[in-house]
C-alpha cells in the first residue's frame, strides 16, 4: 500500500478509515477477522472463512448438577419438536454473536460483544412487564443446541445482523464431530462462512432445497434461519402425521407471546408465527399461522371462563413474582363447561374420574415462566382456594370448576431444558409468601375471605345446575307466612347432578337424628314459570314412609336429599320402620286340633292369640313418636251360613277366646281372627292391611261304607286306555271321603287289565288308564273291581271289547324266489299289539320294490299284493336278492323286510365277438387297430343267457342277429356262428363303427376299427460302443437313415471300483476306515450314469444310498456289530422295484478283547445262607467280548446292591453292600470280591445285583442272583427284653417278693427270635441255685421250681415271687436259672437276684442297683458312639492327606465339562427347579439324543403345587410352561425291558438297551426327580445305533409285548409306533441343543468322602472332643462311687451276722478294713 493512499479497514462488525498505514486500535479483540478495503462502500468480491472455536463455558461443570437432567425419567414431551427449517426476522448474529452462540453453556450473562456482556456494564435485567412476557432469552445458552440435535443430526445457523451487509454462516454435524475425533482433532472448532446475500456458492448438492432460502434473503435488513438436517425418522413421521397435534401444542407453549397478556380473547394480536409443512408433489404445502389455532388449551380455558380471580404472590427475600388468575367454569343445564383436552379421544384420564367433579384429578393451575409454559409443573391448588375442611355451604363440585395460570419472573429456577421448575411449590407454600387478591386495582389482604365470596357469587349467577321440569300449575303456599307464600311453581321432577328425581320416588334426608324416609309427592320453586327452567333452590314435599306409621307430609330444601343414599339404603331404613308394625298373629289352641276334619257333635277352643311385630316381639300399641300411640286388639269370627261371633277386649295383650259345640250340622266353617286398631274398630292401618288368621274347618259324617261304578261304555278297545270312577259312601248313601291309601285290584277273565294311576278327590277315586290287553274270544266280559277295607269291597261291570289300534303288519310269506322277468304275489295283515285282526279307516299297506304298490286294508285288515314282472339286467349267471319294504300308513307300525330271491333266467343277455384265426376275444367297446386298406375277416360270436350258459344258434334265433357294416349278411354263417368281413377304411387314423345286435332283448355288442400306419418296434443294440449310430430304413426304392446316440442300457449290476484291502478283519464295535466305492453299469458293462437307482448295503446297518450324476455311489462303514465268525456284506441295487445284483465283500468280526460285554458271578451255590450269618465270597469277573477276563478294571468302578424280595427292579431306598469306594479285596486283577458281609436278618427270597459303571460300558453292566435266607439254628434262651436285676426280701407285701414281672422267654437263633421252630410244647422249668448256700428261697407254694408252658417257641411268665418269710440268707445273691427242656440242647437263660431279710438295706440296694444299672448303659452307649476316641493320629499327617485330597478334587471341578445353558431364573419353597438342571447324564451320547427327545420338556418349570405353578405362569402373562407335581400321575416302578419276562430273558439282544431314566443321575430331591422323569420319559428305551433298534423292535413285536420309543446313541429314534427316519426323527448336533449337565467323575465323590473322613478324625483332638472324654470319666467315677456303697453295704451287713467271708465288686477301701 502507498504510504499516502487511504485504505479502509473493516472488521465484520465495524469500520476503520486511515490515512497512513501506521494506525493503533485498541477495541480490536484476539482472533478478530479484518477485512482491508480500498473504500468504504466495497463489496465482499467472495465468501471468506473464518475458522473458531467454541469450547464448552466452564458452566458446563459448575451448573451440571443444578438445571441439567431435573426433568429425568419424564416421558418425551412432543412440544419439543420444532419443525427442521426456521426463519426468524429478528436482529441478526454478528459472526462473533454467532460463534458465541455455539459455545455450548455460554448464558447471556457470560458472552462478549453484547449488550449481555458483564465485563462492560454487566446485564440489565428487563423491566418488569405484565405476566413477565419479555424477551429475556439465551438464560441458559443450550436451547437450542439441545432442540437441533434432538431433532436431527446436523444444524447449519444463517444469520445476517442489522447493521452489517454480509451474511454469516455456521454448520454443525454429528458426522463432523466423529470425523475430528477420529483424526486426532479438536473437536470444537469450526468455520463461520461471510458471505454476501442471495450467494449460493457454499450451497452442496445434498443441499439443494436452500436455493430458495439463499434467494428469498435480498431485500431483508436482518433475518436468522436455522436448518435441520438427518432429521430422526421418528420425528419425520410425527410432523407429517400429527401436524395439528404439534402446532396446537406450541401454539399452548407460547399462548400468551401470541396473543398477550390477557391471551387469546380475539383483541390486537402480538406475534405472527407461521407453520409451513412441505411434502413431496403432488402434495400442496400446508401452512397455518399459529394465532389462528383456536382449540389449544389456554384458548378453551379463557373462552370456557364466566368469570375471573386474580391474584398475586410475593416470596420473601429474593423478589420473586407470581401472577395468578382463577377462572370458574360453571355448570350449564346439562353438563359442565369445563374444557376436555382435544389431544386425548375421551378426554384427559384424570377426567374420567366421575367421582372428582368436572376438572376431575387434575391440577388446577398451569406455570408460565417468563410468558412460556412450563410443561412437566402442575400445582394443584392453595390452602386459601381449596374446600374446607369443616364443610361449606357451597357445593363440593364448585371447587372442581376451576383452571387457573400462574406467571413468574426468572427468580424462580427452571430445568435448562425449561420443562420443570426447580422449586416453585415449595416456595409458594412457604408461610412467608403473601398472597393478595388483585379487585378493580385495589388490594386486599384477606384472601381466602375475598376468593369464598367471588366462588359463592359465581355460583349463584353463572351455575344452572338443577333442572326444573314437569310444570303443572302456579299454586300459593298456606304453609309459608308474608309475602313468601305466593306464587311457587309447581313441578313434577327434577334433574340434579346427573340424576333425575320425580314424582312417586323414595328419597332420604341428609339428617341424621331423625332420618326421614319418604315418597316425593311435588317440587315447589318460587317464582312464576309456565314451562322447564334451571336454577340452584327450590324445595321437595315428600310422604313420610312407612305411611302406615306416620301418615304425614313434610316440605324440606332439595339440598336436603342425600344424593349418597342408594334404593337398598333407603328401602332399608324402611323396613327399620315397618318393623315396629303388627305383622302376624300367633295363635295356641289349648288343645289341640289335630285335623280339620272334625266330627258332627265336636266342639272347639279355649283358643290363645297374641299380636307379634317382624322381631317377634308381642305388641299392644304402635308409637310414630313420643305419646301412647294406638292400641290393638282382636277381634273373632266363625262364619257358616251368616252366624257370627265376636269377642273383644281393648285393654289386654292376651285374648282368651272360647268357642263352644257341640256343631251338628254337616258342612264348611271358617274361624277369623282380625287385628283391630284404635276405637273405630278398623282392620287397616293407613294403606296396611293389619295381620289377620283364618282357620278352616269340616264338620264330616260317619266313615265310609261301600262304592258304586260310574256309568261305563259299552266297549273299548285291546290297549286303549280309559278311566273308572268310584263313589264313595257312607251306611246311609252319602258320599264320603276314603281315607286309607287303599289300591284297587282290577280282574276279567281272560284277559290281562292294568292302570297307571290312582287319585282321590273329596269322595271320589278315580282309577286312570285303565288297559285291557289279550285275545278277543267273546263280545262281552265281565269286568270285577274290588277296592279292599270296605264292608262292600267288591263291584262288577259288564264291558263290550274291539279289536286294538294297528301295531304291527305280518306279512304270510317271509321269503320268496322268482324268476327274472316274473311277477311275485304277498298275503298281509294289519295286527293290534294282541295279535288280534284289526280294521281302521285309511288302513293302506305301501308295497316298495322295484315299483311302489299300495294295499288297502280298511274293510278286513287284510290284503294281497301281486307285482308287476321283476325285470334285473343278470349277466353273470347268479341269482341275486332284493329286498321289499312293507310299509304302513299309521307311524307307530313298525315296517316289514321281506327278502326275494331273482335266480337268472334262459332268455338271452350277453353277445360275445372274437377271431377265429387271431384266437383273440374282444372286449365291448373296443377299438381295434388294423391296417389301412384292410381285410378283417374270420369274426364269429356266440350268445349267452343270463345264467352264463351258451345258447345254441338255430335259424329263429340268428334271425333277429342285425350287423351294421352290411346289409346281407348270410344267414347260413350266421346259424354256423360268423359274422361278415369288415373293409378297413383307406385313409390313414379312419375309423369305422360296427355293432352287432339281438333286437328281441335289446342286447348288443359294439367295437371300433381305425386304420394306422406300418410301425417298426423292438430295435435293440446288443452290443458295441457308446456314442452315435446311423440306422437305414429301405422299403422298395424308398431309402431314409436317422443318427441316433446310444447311451448304456438299463442298469443291469453293481461293481466295487475301489475298498479295504483283502481279507477283511474287522473288531466288534469298530468301524471301517476305507470306505466302498461302487459304480453302476448295465448288462455289457457300460457306466450307467441313472440316478433313479438306490443301493443298499446289508451288514450290520442297513443304509439306502442314490447314485451320483456319475453312476457311483460310496458307503462307509462306522461299526460293525455281531458275533464272532465270518459274514459277507451284500451290495444291491433296487430300480423301479426291482433289485440289482452287485458285489459281496468277505470279513471277519473279531471280538473286542477290551470291551466288556458280561459280568460272571462264582460262589458256592450248595452253602446254606444263615440270617444273620455272613455271606460266602462272590468271585466277580468282568467278561470280554471274546470271552476272556479283563484284567485292568478299577476297582472302585464296582457296587452290590442287597434288596429283599425278587423283584428285578431295585427300590428306591436300597443301599449297596459293596460301594465302590470301601471294596475290600481284589481276588485277581480282574476278578472283584466282597468278603465278611453280613447275611440279612429277615428270612426269605432275596436279590443281589453286581454293577459295573466306568468309561468303557455306555450302559452300566449288571447281573443280578437270587437267594433265600433260611432261619438259622437255635442256641439260647434268652428274654424279649432284658429284666433289671430284683432285689427282694422275705416280707409279706408282694412288690418286695417279685422277682419277675411281665416277661416273655423266646428260643433265639441268631439275631432274631425263633418262634416256629418247635412242633412240641415241652415244660420250661425254672429254679433257684446258689452254689456256695443250701439254704436257698423257696417259691410261692413253697416249692423250689416252677413249670411254664413252652408254645411256638415262647413262654410268658406273668409274675413270678419267693414265698412270704422265704428262707435264705440275708444280703446274698442267688442266680434264677430259666432252663428249657426241648431236644435241642439250649443255653438256659440266668438272673441274678438279691435276697434281703432287711427292708432298709433291700431298698437301699434296689435303688444302688438301678443307679448302677442306668450308669453302665450310658457309658456303654457313649463309647459306641464315640469308639473313635481311642483312635490315634498325627494330625499334621491328616491335614496333609486333607490338602492333598482337596487339590485334587479342585482340578476335577475345574476341568471343562457339559453344562446346561438353560437360565434358572425361578427359586422358592414350591418350586422344584427347571427339569434341564434337575439331572445329570455322563454319556455324550446320551445326552444328546435325552435331551433332544426332551427338547419341549427341558425349560418347563417343576413346582410342588399347582398355586405356585398359577403363580409363576401370571408372572410370565403365560409364556412359561409348568408342571405342578400334585397334577400328575405318580407311577409305580416301572416295568422291565420288553425283552425280559419274570426275570427272564426271552431273546438275546444287541445294542445295550437300556431304559433312559435310568441314565439320568439325580443330585437332589431324588424321589421328586424320580416322578417326574417317569411322566416325561415314560419307558423310553437307549440303544446303541439303528440297527440294534430296529431288530429290537421287530423281535418284541414277534412275543406280542409292547414296545415304547427307542432312542440310539447316534442320533435315531424309533418311535412307539415303529416309524424312523427323516429329520423329525434325527437329533441334530450336540452343540446346536440345550442338553443335560454332565456330572463330575466317580474319583472326585471318593476324594470329597476321604476328605469327611479326615476332618472327622482330625475333630477328634477338638475341644469338644476333649469333653466328652471328660464326660465319659465323671460318669465312671459316679460308677465306681456306687460300687463303693453296694460293699459298704455287704460289708456291714456280713460283720452283724459274723461272717468272716464278704463279696467285694471292688477293693475295698482301708478304712472298712481296719473296721
Amino acid at each position: 500500500i502507498d504510504p499516502h493512499e487511504s485504505f479502509v479497514l473493516a472488521t465484520p462488525g465495524k469500520t476503520y478509515t486511515f490515512l497512513f498505514f501506521c494506525f493503533i486500535v485498541d477495541e480490536l479483540q484476539d482472533e478478530c477477522t479484518l477485512y482491508l478495503w480500498q473504500h468504504k462502500d466495497q463489496t465482499l468480491p467472495t465468501s471468506t472463512e473464518k475458522n473458531i472455536m467454541f469450547t464448552p463455558h466452564y458452566d458446563t461443570l459448575i451448573k451440571s448438577g443444578t438445571h441439567e437432567y431435573y426433568a429425568e425419567n419424564q416421558k418425551r414431551y412432543d412440544w419439543f419438536v420444532t419443525p427442521f427449517l426456521v426463519l426468524d426476522n429478528g436482529c441478526g448474529m454478528t459472526s462473533t454473536q454467532l460463534n458465541n452462540w455455539a459455545v455450548y453453556r455460554l448464558s447471556k450473562f457470560s458472552r462478549q460483544n453484547s449488550k449481555f456482556s458483564r465485563f462492560k456494564e454487566g446485564y440489565v435485567r428487563p423491566d418488569d412487564v405484565p405476566r413477565s412476557l419479555n424477551s429475556d432469552i439465551s438464560y441458559f445458552g443450550v436451547g437450542g443446541k439441545q432442540a437441533a440435535f434432538f431433532i436431527g443430526d446436523s444444524v447449519r445457523m444463517i444469520s445476517k445482523p442489522w447493521d452489517s451487509p454480509y451474511v454469516h454462516e455456521l454448520a454443525l454435524s454429528k458426522e463432523d464431530f466423529q470425523r475430528k475425533e477420529e483424526n486426532n482433532e479438536d473437536v470444537y472448532t469450526g468455520r463461520i462462512v461471510s458471505r454476501m446475500p442471495c450467494d449460493p456458492s457454499q450451497i452442496t448438492d445434498d443441499e439443494r432445497f436452500l436455493h430458495d432460502v439463499v434467494r428469498e434473503e435480498s431485500g431483508k435488513q436482518s433475518f436468522t434461519v436455522v436448518v435441520i438436517t438427518g432429521i430422526l425418522t421418528d420425528h419425520i413421521n410425527y410432523l407429517k402425521q400429527d401436524f395439528e397435534t404439534w402446532t396446537r401444542e406450541l401454539a399452548h407453549i407460547y399462548h400468551y407471546y401470541i396473543h398477550g397478556s390477557n391471551g387469546n380473547v380475539l383483541i390486537k394480536l402480538v406475534v405472527f408465527i407461521q407453520v409451513t409443512l412441505r411434502e413431496k408433489p403432488p402434495k400442496s404445502p400446508i401452512l397455518l399461522n399459529l394465532r389462528y389455532v383456536n382449540n389449544d388449551m389456554q384458548t378453551l380455558y379463557i373462552n370456557a371462563a364466566a368469570d375471573s380471580f386474580e391474584f398475586q404472590a410475593t416470596t420473601a427475600g429474593d423478589g420473586g413474582k407470581v401472577e395468578g388468575v382463577l377462572r370458574y367454569h360453571p355448570f350449564l343445564y346439562d353438563r359442565e363447561t369445563y374444557p376436555k383436552n382435544p389431544s386425548s379421544d375421551n378426554g384427559d384420564s384424570d377426567d374420567n374420574e366421575s367421582d372428582a367433579g368436572a376438572r376431575g384429578k387434575k391440577d388446577i393451575f398451569e406455570c408460565f415462566w417468563n410468558g412460556r409454559l412450563i410443561p412437566y409443573t402442575t400445582v394443584s391448588e392453595f390452602d386459601w382456594c381449596s374446600r374446607p375442611k369443616k364443610g361449606s355451604a357451597l357445593p363440593a363440585e364448585c371447587f372442581s370448576r376451576l383452571s387457573g395460570v400462574l406467571f413468574t419472573n426468572d427468580k424462580f429456577s427452571v430445568s435448562t431444558n425449561k420443562l420443570k421448575f426447580m422449586e416453585l411449590e415449595l416456595k409458594l407454600r412457604n408461610k412467608e409468601t403473601i398472597f393478595t387478591p388483585i379487585l378493580k386495582d385495589q388490594v386486599s389482604r384477606n384472601i381466602e375471605k375475598e376468593f369464598m365470596q367471588w366462588l359463592q357469587s359465581c355460583h349463584e349467577r353463572y351455575d344452572k345446575q338443577v333442572r326444573f321440569f314437569g310444570f303443572r300449575r302456579t299454586i300459593t303456599r298456606t304453609d309459608v307466612p308474608g309475602k313468601q307464600n305466593s306464587p311457587w311453581g309447581e313441578f313434577s321432577a327434577i334433574e340434579w347432578d346427573g340424576k333425575i328425581y320425580q314424582t312417586g320416588q323414595l328419597v332420604k334426608s341428609q339428617r341424621k337424628t331423625p332420618t326421614l324416609y319418604g315418597t316425593i309427592v311435588r317440587f315447589l320453586l318460587h317464582g312464576e314459570y309456565d314451562g322447564d327452567v334451571f336454577a340452584t333452590g327450590g324445595e321437595v314435599e315428600v310422604t313420610r314412609e312407612p305411611s302406615a306409621l306416620y301418615n304425614d307430609t313434610k316440605i324440606m330444601p332439595i339440598s336436603k336429599i342425600d344424593r349418597t343414599a342408594t334404593d337398598e339404603v333407603i328401602l332399608k331404613g324402611i323396613e327399620k320402620d315397618n318393623d315396629k308394625l303388627p305383622d302376624k298373629l300367633r295363635l295356641e289352641w289349648k288343645e289341640e286340633i289335630l285335623n280339620p276334619q272334625i266330627p258332627a257333635g265336636s266342639s272347639i277352643g279355649p283358643l290363645l292369640v297374641e299380636i307379634l311385630n317382624r322381631k317377634g316381639d308381642v305388641i299392644s300399641h304402635i308409637s310414630a313418636g313420643q305419646g301412647p300411640g294406638t292400641w290393638l286388639s282382636v277381634g273373632l269370627k266363625v262364619i257358616r251360613h251368616g252366624s257370627r261371633f265376636l269377642f273383644y277386649d281393648p285393654k289386654l295383650k292376651t285374648y282368651i277366646l272360647f268357642f263352644l259345640g257341640p256343631l251338628n250340622d254337616l258342612g264348611k266353617y271358617s274361624l277369623v281372627l282380625n287385628t283391630i286398631v284404635g276405637e273405630q274398630d278398623s282392620t287397616c292401618l293407613g294403606n296396611r292391611i293389619l295381620p289377620s288368621h283364618t282357620f278352616h274347618f269340616t264338620i264330616t259324617g260317619k266313615p265310609k261304607d261301600h262304592f258304586t261304578l260310574s256309568q261305563l261304555s259299552p266297549a273299548y278297545r285291546v290297549g286303549n286306555p280309559f278311566d273308572i270312577v268310584l263313589q264313595i259312601k257312607d251306611h246311609f248313601g252319602h258320599p264320603t271321603a276314603l281315607s286309607s291309601d287303599t289300591q284297587p285290584v282290577l280282574q276279567c277273565s281272560g284277559l290281562d287289565v292294568s292302570y297307571e294311576t290312582v287319585s282321590k278327590s273329596d269322595t271320589k277315586v278315580t282309577i286312570k288308564g285303565v288297559v285291557v290287553r289279550g285275545k278277543i274270544q267273546m263280545h262281552h266280559y265281565d269286568l270285577h273291581v274290588t277296592l279292599p277295607g270296605l264292608k262292600k269291597s267288591k263291584e262288577t261291570a259288564h264291558i263290550g271289547l274291539l279289536p286294538g289300534a294297528p301295531h304291527s303288519v305280518h306279512v304270510k310269506e317271509e321269503s320268496a324266489e322268482v324268476e327274472n322277468g316274473s311277477p311275485v304275489m304277498f298275503n298281509v295283515e294289519i295286527h293290534d299289539e294282541a295279535g288280534n285282526l284289526t280294521a281302521n279307516p285309511k288302513q293302506l299297506v305301501r308295497f316298495s320294490g322295484f315299483k311302489p304298490v299300495v294295499i288297502d286294508c280298511c274293510k278286513t285288515g287284510a290284503g294281497q299284493v301281486v307285482t308287476k314282472p321283476v325285470q334285473l339286467n343278470i349277466t353273470d349267471g347268479e341269482p341275486q336278492t332284493f329286498f321289499y319294504f312293507i310299509l304302513s300308513s299309521q307311524k307307530n307300525v313298525a315296517p316289514v323286510v321281506i327278502g326275494l330271491k331273482v335266480v337268472p333266467s334262459t332268455r338271452v343277455a350277453r353277445i360275445e365277438v372274437y377271431s377265429q384265426s387271431e384266437d383273440l376275444v374282444l372286449r365291448n367297446k373296443e377299438k381295434i387297430s388294423w391296417p389301412a386298406g384292410g381285410l378283417l375277416e374270420n369274426l364269429c360270436y356266440r350268445l349267452f343267457n343270463e345264467r352264463g350258459v351258451e345258447v345254441p344258434l338255430t335259424a329263429d334265433i340268428t334271425s333277429k342277429i342285425k350287423v351294421n357294416w352290411t346289409g346281407d349278411a348270410n344267414s347260413e354263417d350266421l346259424v354256423l356262428g360268423k359274422l361278415p368281413e369288415i373293409q378297413v377304411p383307406t385313409q390313414l387314423q379312419g375309423e369305422r363303427f360296427c355293432q352287432v345286435s339281438y333286437q328281441e332283448q335289446n342286447v348288443s355288442f359294439c367295437f371300433t376299427v381305425t386304420s394306422n400306419s406300418v410301425a417298426l418296434k423292438g430295435i435293440r443294440f446288443h452290443s458295441g460302443p457308446l456314442g452315435p449310430r446311423e440306422l437305414c430304413f429301405h422299403y422298395k426304392s424308398f431309402e431314409e437313415r436317422v443318427i441316433i446316440k446310444v447311451t448304456a442300457g438299463e442298469p443291469a449290476e453293481l461293481k466295487l471300483i475301489s475298498g479295504p484291502e483283502q481279507p477283511l478283519q474287522v473288531l466288534k464295535g469298530h468301524g471301517i476306515p476305507t470306505p466302498f466305492l461302487l459304480q453302476l453299469c448295465d448288462e455289457w458293462g457300460n457306466p450307467s450314469p441313472d440316478q433313479r437307482v438306490v443301493v443298499e448295503v446289508r451288514s450290520s446297518r442297513q443304509s439306502l444310498k442314490p447314485v451320483n450324476a456319475e453312476g457311483k455311489a460310496q458307503f462307509s462303514v462306522l461299526a460293525v456289530n455281531g458275533s464272532k465268525g465270518y459274514y459277507q456284506l451284500n451290495f444291491k441295487g433296487s430300480f423301479n422295484e426291482k433289485p440289482i445284483r452287485g458285489p459281496s465283500v468277505f470279513l471277519t468280526v473279531i471280538p473286542d478283547p477290551n470291551k466288556p460285554v458280561r459280568l460272571s458271578v462264582e460262589y458256592d451255590k450248595t452253602a446254606k445262607l444263615l440270617a444273620g450269618g455272613t455271606f460266602p465270597v462272590f468271585s466277580v469277573t468282568v467278561v470280554s467280548d471274546e470271552g476272556s477276563p479283563i484284567t485292568d478294571i478299577n476297582p472302585a468302578d464296582f457296587s452290590m446292591l442287597l434288596w429283599k424280595g425278587e423283584s428285578s427292579t431295585p427300590p428306591e431306598t436300597v443301599s449297596e453292600v459293596c460301594p465302590p469306594a470301601p471294596l475290600k479285596a481284589l481276588k485277581l486283577v480282574c476278578d472283584s470280591c466282597c468278603r465278611d458281609k453280613s447275611i440279612p436278618v429277615q428270612i426269605g427270597p432275596h436279590t443281589i445285583q453286581f454293577t459295573l459303571r466306568n468309561d468303557k460300558t455306555k450302559v452300566p453292566l449288571l447281573t443280578q442272583i437270587k437267594i433265600n435266607v433260611v432261619p438259622n439254628q437255635p442256641f439260647k434262651l434268652a428274654p424279649t427284653s432284658i429284666p433289671k436285676i430284683p432285689v427282694v426280701s422275705y416280707s409279706m407285701e408282694m412288690p418286695s417278693r417279685t422277682l419277675v414281672e411281665n416277661m416273655t422267654l423266646v428260643i433265639m437263633v441268631s439275631f432274631c427270635p425263633r418262634r416256629d421252630i418247635l412242633s412240641v410244647y415241652p415244660q420250661c422249668m425254672t429254679s433257684a441255685k446258689n452254689e456256695r448256700r443250701r439254704n436257698l428261697p423257696l417259691f410261692e407254694g413253697k416249692t423250689q421250681s416252677v413249670h411254664f408252658n413252652l408254645e411256638k417257641g415262647e413262654a410268658h411268665i406273668n409274675r413270678l415271687a419267693i414265698m412270704e418269710k422265704s428262707p435264705g440268707e440275708n444280703g446274698s445273691i442267688y442266680v434264677l436259672t430259666f432252663h428249657p427242656d426241648v431236644s435241642t440242647p439250649l443255653d438256659p437263660f440266668q438272673l441274678n437276684f438279691h435276697f434281703y431279710n432287711d427292708v432298709e438295706n433291700q431298698q437301699k440296694m434296689a435303688e444302688l442297683t438301678k443307679k448302677k444299672e442306668n450308669l453302665t448303659v450310658a457309658i456303654n452307649q457313649f463309647a459306641q458312639r464315640n469308639d473313635q476316641l481311642f483312635i490315634s493320629l498325627q494330625v499334621s499327617r491328616v491335614e496333609q492327606m486333607i490338602h492333598e485330597k482337596m487339590a485334587e478334587a479342585a482340578q476335577f471341578e475345574r476341568a471343562p465339562r457339559r453344562v446346561c445353558s438353560i437360565p434358572n431364573n425361578f427359586s422358592g419353597p414350591d418350586v422344584v427347579g427347571v427339569v434341564g438342571h434337575l439331572a445329570l447324564i455322563e454319556d455324550d451320547d446320551a445326552a444328546r439324543v435325552i435331551s433332544w427327545h426332551l427338547g419341549g420338556d427341558m425349560d418347563c418349570v417343576i413346582t410342588r403345587t399347582t398355586e405356585a405353578a398359577k403363580r409363576i405362569y401370571d408372572d410370565t402373562q403365560g409364556n412359561q410352561q409348568v408342571l405342578p407335581l400334585d397334577s400328575i400321575r405318580k407311577n409305580a416302578l416301572g416295568r422291565t425291558l420288553p425283552h425280559i419276562k419274570n426275570g427272564r430273558s426271552l431273546f438275546d439282544p444287541d445294542g445295550n438297551p437300556v431304559f433312559a431314566r435310568h441314565l439320568l443321575i439325580c443330585p437332589k430331591e431324588t424321589e421328586i426327580c424320580t416322578t417326574v422323569f417317569r411322566n416325561l420319559l415314560d419307558d423310553t428305551i437307549v440303544m446303541d445305533d439303528l440297527n440294534s433298534a430296529t431288530n429290537y423292535r421287530r423281535e418284541v413285536m414277534k412275543i406280542q409285548t409292547y414296545c415304547s420309543t427307542i432312542l440310539t446313541r447316534d442320533g435315531n429314534r424309533v418311535s412307539a409306533r415303529g416309524k424312523f427316519g427323516g429329520s423329525q426323527n434325527k437329533a441334530p448336533p450336540i452343540g446346536r441343543l440345550r442338553v443335560f449337565a454332565s456330572p463330575l467323575p466317580q474319583r472326585y465323590y471318593v476324594l470329597k468322602e476321604e476328605t469327611d473322613q479326615r476332618n472327622h478324625y482330625k475333630s477328634l483332638e477338638s475341644p469338644e472332643m476333649k469333653q466328652k472324654q471328660e464326660q465319659l470319666n465323671q460318669m465312671k467315677l459316679q460308677l465306681q462311687e456306687i460300687e463303693m456303697q453296694l460293699g459298704e453295704i455287704l460289708f456291714f451287713m456280713s460283720l452283724r451276722k459274723k461272717i468272716v467271708f464278704a463279696y467285694f465288686p471292688f477293693n475295698p477301701p482301708h478304712h472298712l478294713l481296719k473296721s
